[in-house]
């Protein structure tokens, strides 16, 4: 046998196969280069290692996850004031991509190490800085407010996006809130000071006109230099009647030297000795039975009250005659100056014209009785003062303000204490708004002059003048 046949049957049992080895395992085989192991055997181990290595960066991979979550929710815990204002961002771990092939390559031990580190103590996602992230160690605490603040930034925005109408609204209103509460306020402490007396008994008139929608008030100014020690006789006895269903405020003048019906008591006599028998009760009684008008509530103003008030709204003006002027002035002269505690020859006139009178200079006026018609012309000067008082206190806050502080303290009434505040809450939008009427009873021509029990008298029709009352005081209520 030739040598080629020779080594030709020595093979046959153990021939090999070429087969080509990619590049890729061939440098990953070089360590097995020595071995001389057959290429069956040498993949086999290749994948033995690539699946333990891909099963080693899965394990690894779920582990991270799990230590991420961890962290996260302990940092919630502690921080849940901060928490409450972030959603934090959690960093989404893929899977190892192609877990069974080569090409799924894990970062090294140091890297993984590091990276496992950073997110046991994951730092606060802070979505409104561009800053660089700190751990919490290296925070000193986080900001609490900075959800609430960045609200309240939405919040300001959004007021000051409101329509000019509606601040204009708004700030009207809140002023006028600011000057009710403020003039409340001086209503009450004027009140306060107030003499406030309750009402003494009285003989009521049954079938007197009465009705809800008119208040009577009557004004009572009285000679008296002090109220508590002297009565003093009823100077000006003037009726305020506010009717409500047609807005307006009637001033009536009671003629003192009506001849009139008291009581059995007292019997006839002028109205004004009413007031010096028995005070504001037993007056009121009086007019209630002779005239058929119901009256519940009075105040009474002295000299003083009188030239308080004026003073308050800072003088009234009138217009004189030369004869008013003198008589003025002879009245200051012989009283008024000296209940004031000032000169005798005070604030005297010149002669006449117009003038803004002050208090003692209008409370003088109001008693002028010998000039003119007597007591006619009296008490339209009375009703004259009173009504420009009114309207020039509703004119000037100063005004009110003094009155309170000033003239309620001088003022006697039996007005108690909530519906006093009542009357001082309306009254000026009354006075602005209602229409001011005055009149005097008796009216023209339904009286005479006559001489009972020794002194001169007014004889009057009652019939006449209590249908001239339901005409004007209870103008529409009875229709």
């Amino acid at each position: 046998m030739d040598s080629k046949n020779k080594y030709q049957n020595r093979s046959d049992d153990k021939e090999t196969q070429y087969i080509p080895i990619p590049e890729t395992i061939r440098k990953r085989s070089d360590q097995y280069d020595t071995q001389k192991l057959s290429t069956e055997e040498l993949r086999q181990r290749i994948r033995q290692e690539e699946n333990e290595k891909a099963r080693q960066s899965a394990a690894k991979a779920e582990q991270y996850k799990r230590a991420n979550h961890s962290n996260q929710s302990n940092y919630s815990s502690q921080n849940s004031g901060y928490s409450r204002g972030y959603e934090y961002d959690t960093q989404q771990v893929p899977p190892p991509r192609n877990s069974g092939g080569y090409y799924n390559r894990q970062p090294n031990n140091q890297q993984n190490s590091q990276r496992n580190q950073n997110h046991r103590n994951p730092p606060p996602p802070n979505r409104y800085s561009s800053s660089p992230q700190r751990s919490p160690q290296q925070r000193s605490a986080p900001p609490r407010n900075n959800y609430y603040n960045q609200k309240g930034r939405q919040s300001y925005s959004r007021k000051r996006s409101r329509p000019l109408w509606q601040r204009v609204i708004k700030s009207i209103l809140v002023f006028i809130i600011a000057v009710f509460v403020i003039y409340s306020a001086i209503a009450l402490i004027g009140i306060f000071r107030t003499n406030i007396v309750a009402t003494a008994s009285r003989e009521r008139t049954e079938d007197a006109l009465n009705s809800s929608s008119v208040d009577n008030i009557l004004v009572i100014g009285t000679d008296s230099r002090d109220i508590e020690t002297d009565t003093g006789r009823s100077d000006s006895i003037i009726l305020l009647s506010i009717n409500s269903k047609n807005n307006t405020i009637y001033m009536t003048s009671f003629l003192r030297d009506v001849y009139v019906y008291i009581n059995d008591t007292y019997g006839n006599a002028k109205l004004n000795a009413a007031y010096s028998y028995g005070g504001a009760e037993l007056l009121m009684d009086t007019i209630e039975s002779n005239y058929s008008i119901k009256i519940d509530d009075y105040v009474i103003i002295s000299f003083e009250a009188c030239a308080a008030v004026i003073d308050a709204v800072g003088g009234v003006e009138v217009t004189l005659s030369n004869d008013e002027a003198n008589a003025l002035n002879e009245i200051l002269i012989s009283e008024v100056n000296e209940l004031m505690g000032d000169g005798r020859n005070d604030d005297l006139l010149e002669s006449g014209g117009t003038y803004k009178l002050n208090g003692k200079q209008a409370l003088s006026y109001s008693r002028i009785r010998y000039v003119g018609n007597a007591d006619f012309e009296r008490t339209s000067r009375q009703r004259e003062i009173l009504s420009s008082a009114m309207k020039k206190a509703c004119k000037n806050p100063i005004a009110i303000c003094n009155i309170f502080f000033n003239a309620l303290p001088e003022v006697t009434t039996n007005i108690q204490g909530l519906s006093l505040y009542g009357y001082a809450i309306k009254a000026p939008f009354m006075i602005m708004s209602y229409d001011i009427e005055q009149q005097q009873i008796p009216t023209d021509d339904s009286f005479y002059s006559d001489y009972r029990d020794g002194e001169d008298v007014l004889i009057t029709d009652f019939t006449q003048n209590n249908t001239k009352l339901l005409e004007t005081v209870y103008e529409g209520i009875f229709d």
